[in-house]
């Protein structure tokens, strides 16, 4: 026969109550309901299982032999209830990850694919900023992780960098420069041309301004251009001469708007730097995802 797995519930709780009345209210039954169950049980093993006394409820032979029984489907179907509740209510963890400007069109894709593939899993934020303001963000736990350009040097204690690879500066000039045609070239040409550079915290134009300084170069002038989308706007209208990372010109250089020149001089190679803090002040679950993320990057790259 099919014992109802209810009734040992409802069992249970009466033994440890010792009163069909206070059980009723525990179980949010009414009294003849919990007389019924128990009525069904003691049919279904043929044996008396409680006898009422002036003290409550007290158990037969046969109730104690079946007592344990009850308690460990009651506590079971308790703990399985709890775990349900738990999975229903559980949150998806978020991950917020940076990227700095000048990697969108070598990486966005890379990640938002790789977001895609992760849903249901967590929600997956993404922010472009400066390379200095994501490590900014990353230390104050604002993001998870960031994908930087440059960045390893001074990182603020306790963050940590890993490198994935290396990214080219090159100088971007439209296709009816005077340069346009000439491959490379050396800064020290620049000492005669506006140059063209995104806003002060960029990585990119402090290292082209740290050399020009040591060397003594001093272009006609520097024009800020807000950002790496405008350095390339007001190369490509003829104004100037204008740094960038090779990937992120290199559509505007396929489609024939722009030409990039290799920089002669050492020293303008870039590494590619993700960020976090260390993996043990980390949660599990973002600690999982950034690794899954960052060997998604690696197996990608």
């Amino acid at each position: 026969m099919r014992l109802n797995p209810r009734y040992l519930v409802v069992f249970c709780v009466v033994a440890e109550l010792r009163s069909l009345s206070r059980a009723a209210e525990v179980l949010h039954l009414s009294q003849p309901a919990v007389s019924k169950t128990l009525k069904a049980l003691e049919e279904a093993v043929r044996q008396p299982l409680y006898e009422r006394t002036p003290q409550g409820i007290t158990l037969t032979e046969a109730g104690k032999a079946l007592l344990p029984y009850a308690c460990a489907v009651n506590r079971s179907l308790a703990q399985a209830t709890r775990f349900i509740e738990e999975k229903r209510h559980q949150r998806i963890p978020g991950l917020e990850v940076g990227l700095a400007w000048s990697l969108i069109p070598r990486y966005q894709v890379a990640l938002l694919d790789w977001a895609r593939a992760q849903e249901g899993r967590c929600e997956f934020q993404l922010t472009h900023g400066t390379t200095l303001e994501l490590i900014g963000q990353v230390y104050q736990r604002d993001l998870d992780g960031a994908l930087v350009l440059g960045g390893s040097e001074a990182l603020p204690e306790p963050l940590e960098a890993r490198r994935l690879t290396a990214e080219e500066a090159v100088l971007i000039v439209a296709p009816s420069h005077p340069w346009a045609n000439m491959g490379g070239v050396a800064l020290g040409l620049l000492e005669d041309m506006p140059v063209l550079v995104p806003q002060r915290n960029s990585r990119l134009r402090l290292r082209l301004e740290q050399f020009l300084e040591r060397h003594g170069i001093v272009p006609e002038r520097l024009v800020e251009c807000g950002s790496l989308y405008g350095v390339k706007t007001a190369a490509a209208a003829g104004l100037g001469v204008g740094v960038a990372a090779r990937s992120f010109v290199q559509p505007e250089v396929e489609a024939g708007t722009l030409r990039a020149l290799f920089i002669e001089d050492p020293g303008f190679s870039l590494g590619v730097h993700w960020i976090t803090h260390p993996e043990a002040s980390l949660g599990v679950a973002i600690r999982e995802l950034l690794g899954l993320l960052w060997r998604s990057l690696r197996a990608a790259n």
